[in-house]
């Protein structure tokens, strides 16, 4: 890095420095600490490609943030390409044009590099190796964080970070004692929690990976295009590295929020807010006895593990019981009963059935199951979130029990998304009946032709055969030449489907769930296509984009017919964001009920701007040869200080919500006398204290919708809108809801 500083700076004349070499030289910015702060971003960064402009201003700006200057996108951009041109000269990092199409427009032009893990990758483990007793928020920290008492904190790498992240200073100073106590108590508690990798759970997940076993989605699911395993693969792996410097330690988390108030964990991949890999991989380091309703909870967990979360509670424990024997047989030889693969969260699963294998041995030994000390992280889930508390927003007592905001006629699990997928499976056999006969023979001629050909691609795409770009390119000129007529059977490829009920649940569940976060018609058709990808369902990976928007557009209007006061709702806070910010013409903002967390939106609109980086570029040549380019041109986004109400009125709803599960989770971590590992709405205990916890919850969920939070908004805002009418739900109903958070 100082030979590189040396060369830049020696390159030109004292009155033609760069804005790198005069900003490293003004600020007197030392070389150990640029490294300190951008390893653990470049080993995480460049497993599997990252945006150049990305990562460089990531890295720029954390060391501009250390030196306490100024959030700049260009200056960040030109000192995060400095540092990585280091990375790159050890050939620990290489660069690649990805794109690079030139347009008639130079404005238009498109020229975008990716990062990617060098030869000498080595040498960058060694660094990470070297730098593992540093205090790095970005990566599990062997020692606890600092406590949070104001709105930043010093790490003792001398680093200044803020608990909101990108807040003003006038945001930031809210942060405090007097203002906000629960904020404070919350989030340190948080980083009080101890984890540890277990050894015997990262053994079996390191065989797994090696020998290509169907626990992980890139092998288990046939219809998944070869890049998408690639990916999933990549992201399977990335987490085993995370975890392997913490197998058997204790290691803690150091925790920011957003702007709405939601924790994350600044670690990448080994934390609780990752995939099911991830959280397989992390156990309480702290043991504690079973107790007395300790087994009937690490069962229920089991069992949600598994994929039986729609079962009573004493129904879940029982399939535990009904496959005990085999469970213990996962837990005791995983290598060899490879059962456990075939669970909804496999390594979740295995992690709890390794330690039910302890449990039987403990009692085959004679000892008490009360006195068993147990480290497994037991979850309950909220009901479909959003629309839980859009629904208590509403006080709808007429659907409240679909997301169980109170109890069930039958005494079972609500489930909003079976209820919907029902309901838009009759809608979609009506509309089918009412189609003239051109779809069906459109579908059996069209459709059914390019479902051969798709068939035939996927197996010469897994199979590595010559012809399958030639395959590729046949299916585009198909539905190029015949998209109109494709486009008439859409309907009619969803009538024609033969999918289980569960199967049906699982495609229109993320269009439900995101609904109560404003997810449009055209985004509920996006996430159909992408979910259905990694089904693994030959006819479902066949169907055409345009038949997955026709869906989601289908769900979307169901949704919006059925729950008309979730509707109202998420209207009267887009009416009242509008309201304010034309007003006030300043961004929405109010204080959250009960802890006063200083909620507040951002939105303005970016210019893209053209900066030419004249520090070099060292790209990798087509023929793995490396070279110097000294001067690239990159396109980044800038702000440009005009409020965006159009990005504003759309997000205030998910916001809004977001901010009072996060209200409700800091209220939960407040009140208990006992850790709580949370993911928003996802709430984890040592077995012994899941009942407590569940209490916990359905109390202080209570207290937030009887504190009036849609009264409080507005009367916050200057009460600039009408207020809805609301039914009449109780609030005291979810006391007695066992399934509000199971």
């Amino acid at each position: 890095m100082k030979a590189r500083y040396d060369f830049l700076y020696n390159k030109t004349s004292n009155n033609r420095k760069s804005d790198t070499v005069t900003m490293i030289y003004k600020h007197n910015m030392d070389f150990d600490i640029m490294i300190q702060l951008s390893y653990s971003i470049v080993a995480t960064g460049t497993q599997s490609g990252q945006n150049f402009a990305q990562l460089t201003i990531a890295i720029g700006n954390r060391i501009r943030n250390f030196y306490k200057l100024p959030t700049k996108a260009e200056l960040d951009c030109k000192l995060g390409d400095f540092v990585l041109s280091a990375y790159a000269t050890n050939y620990m990092i290489h660069y690649k044009l990805v794109c690079d199409k030139k347009l008639k427009s130079f404005n238009t032009a498109i020229t975008q590099y990716k990062v990617y893990m060098g030869y000498n990758r080595s040498d960058l483990r060694k660094l990470v190796k070297e730098f593992s007793a540093v205090h790095d928020p970005f990566k599990p920290l062997l020692t606890q964080a600092p406590k949070w008492e104001y709105g930043n904190v010093v790490n003792p790498n001398q680093e200044s970070i803020r608990l909101i992240k990108n807040a003003n200073n006038d945001t930031s100073a809210k942060i405090n004692p007097n203002n906000t106590p629960i904020v404070l108590s919350s989030i340190n508690k948080k980083q009080s929690i101890a984890y540890y990798v277990n050894p015997e759970v990262f053994e079996v997940y390191k065989w797994a990976l090696q020998t290509n076993q169907h626990c992980f989605e890139h092998n288990s699911v046939d219809t998944i295009a070869k890049e998408r395993k690639e990916a999933k693969k990549a992201e399977a792996l990335q987490v085993l590295r995370a975890a392997e410097p913490y197998v058997g330690k204790k290691f803690y988390q150091q925790y920011t929020c957003d702007s709405r108030g939601r924790f994350y964990p600044l670690s990448a991949y080994l934390n609780e807010l990752n995939s099911d890999n991830a959280k397989g991989m992390l156990s309480f380091y702290e043991g504690k006895p079973l107790g007395d309703n300790g087994k009937a909870q690490l069962f229920h967990h089991i069992a949600n593990m598994w994929g039986e979360d729609k079962l009573s509670h004493i129904d879940r424990v029982k399939f535990v019981e009904d496959n005990y024997y085999d469970f213990v047989k996962y837990g005791n030889k995983p290598t060899e009963a490879k059962g456990w693969m075939q669970a909804a969260e496999p390594i979740q699963f295995l992690s709890a059935v390794i330690e039910l294998a302890k449990l039987d041995k403990h009692f085959v030994d004679g000892k008490d199951i009360k006195d068993f000390v147990s480290h497994t992280i037991c979850y309950r889930d909220g009901s479909n979130n959003g629309l839980q508390w859009l629904m208590s927003l509403a006080k709808d007592h007429k659907n409240g029990h679909l997301v169980n905001l109170k109890p069930t006629q039958d005494n079972k699990p609500g489930d909003m998304y079976s209820h919907v997928a029902k309901s838009v499976q009759t809608i979609m056999h009506d509309k089918a009946e009412e189609e003239d006969s051109r779809s069906l023979d459109y579908y059996n001629l069209y459709f059914k032709s390019i479902e051969k050909i798709r068939n035939r691609w996927r197996v010469a795409d897994l199979n590595n055969d010559i012809s399958t770009e030639r395959k590729k390119k046949l299916i585009r000129w198909y539905q190029r030449r015949y998209k109109a007529e494709l486009k008439l059977t859409d309907i009619v490829y969803w009538d024609k489907a033969k999918f289980t009920h569960k199967e049906w649940r699982k495609i229109v569940k993320r269009n439900v769930m995101t609904y109560g976060y404003s997810a449009s018609k055209q985004g509920m058709g996006e996430q159909i296509i992408e979910d259905t990808q990694d089904m693994d369902n030959v006819y479902l990976s066949n169907k055409q984009h345009s038949a997955a928007r026709a869906l989601g557009s289908l769900v979307y209007n169901t949704i919006e017919s059925e729950f008309p006061e979730v509707a109202n709702t998420m209207k009267l806070f887009k009416d009242n964001c509008e309201a304010y910010m034309k007003k006030h013409e300043k961004q929405y903002s109010h204080n959250t009920l009960i802890s006063n967390f200083p909620f507040a939106q951002h939105y303005v609109k970016y210019k893209s701007t053209r900066i030419e980086l004249s520090d070099g570029l060292f790209v990798m040549n087509d023929d793995k040869t490396f070279s110097w380019l000294d001067k690239v041109t990159v396109k980044i986004k800038t702000e440009v200080p005009i409020l965006n109400l159009g990005k504003a009125k759309a997000a205030i709803s998910p916001n809004s919500i977001h901010n009072l599960d996060s209200l409700h989770l800091m209220l939960v971590i407040d009140a208990c006398d006992f850790d709580i590992v949370s993911a928003h709405d996802s709430f984890g205990s040592h077995a012994c204290n899941v009942e407590e916890m569940q209490k916990v919850i359905r109390v202080q969920f209570k207290r937030v919708i009887d504190a009036k939070p849609l009264e409080h908004n507005l009367k916050e805002t200057g009460n600039l809108v009408p207020m809805i009418t609301q039914g009449q739900l109780d609030s005291s109903e979810i006391l007695r809801s066992e399934y509000a958070f199971a």
